[in-house]
């Protein structure tokens, strides 16, 4: 199963590679879908440090368009790469949660 979640995660930053260059359709819904089975088996420290990257380049990609000549299509590969790690974060705050009333449950 760990080869499936490293295979979506690749698979995720190829398309938003591609998406940046050619349109695709529902290539936003994909970027999410993949994020999440990519982070399905995330440790809880491995999820912070996905949370902090999602906010830096969901903040930072539009900055990057200021560069000449290749800015442009960096924010856009970026900007995928955010929404699939927007999927991996909310998938890892749901975990998170279920975790979390698990152990309540239990205790």
């Amino acid at each position: 199963m760990d080869k499936i979640y490293t295979i979506s995660t690749l698979l995720a930053v190829i398309l938003a590679i591609v998406a940046a260059f050619v349109s695709i359709p529902m290539a936003a819904a994909a970027l999410l879908i993949l994020g999440g089975i990519g982070a399905i088996n995330n440790a809880p420290d491995l999820r912070l440090r996905i949370y902090g990257a999602t906010i830096v380049l969901i903040l930072g990609a539009k900055a990057l368009e200021a560069i000449p000549a290749v800015g442009v299509p960096l924010a856009a590969i970026f900007a995928g790469v955010a929404t699939a790690l927007i999927g991996a974060s909310v998938v890892g705050v749901t975990l998170g949660i279920c975790q979390l009333m698990k152990a309540k449950l239990v205790s």
